[in-house]
């Protein structure tokens, strides 16, 4: 994970709900995930399918994110993002994918006028070969 320290409380509760997940393998398991467990953190989640050589998709778009960002990707490729907002994601997600490791990032960003201020947080799943099937996206507002 990057070397800054997560910010955001929920961030770090689902960090250590990962780290629990990941049992004695220390690889927690897409198979697994249920929606139940993530209930605290649903509405500020997304979640992306990641098959190998296939599109990245959105399996999952939480509610407060689709408000905050005026859009519900859910089903959708981050193929029909802006270009901008695309590239930065895609190497984002192949980089959780290709090192099988969280990753987290502040940014800022002007949201009509009012600059705002969010924490990320990438948390790989894995199928039972080892390899990333999903990531788990938390985004909170810090300001």
């Amino acid at each position: 994970m990057s070397s800054e320290p997560l910010r955001h409380p929920e961030l770090i509760a689902l960090y250590q709900f990962w780290l629990y997940r990941g049992g004695t393998e220390g690889v927690p398991s897409a198979a697994d995930l249920e929606p139940a467990q993530l209930r605290r953190w649903l509405d500020n989640l997304v979640v992306i399918d990641t098959p190998e050589g296939g599109e990245l998709r959105y399996a999952y778009y939480g509610a407060n994110l689709t408000k905050a960002f005026g859009i519900d990707m859910v089903g959708k490729s981050i193929d029909q993002l802006a270009a901008p907002q695309r590239s930065i994601l895609a190497q984002e997600y192949e980089a959780v994918r290709s090192q099988s490791k969280p990753a987290a990032r502040t940014y800022s960003a002007d949201f009509d006028g009012d600059n705002q201020t969010w924490e990320r947080l990438l948390l790989p799943f894995f199928n039972p070969e080892g390899a990333v099937e999903k990531i788990l996206v938390a985004v909170y507002r810090l300001s």
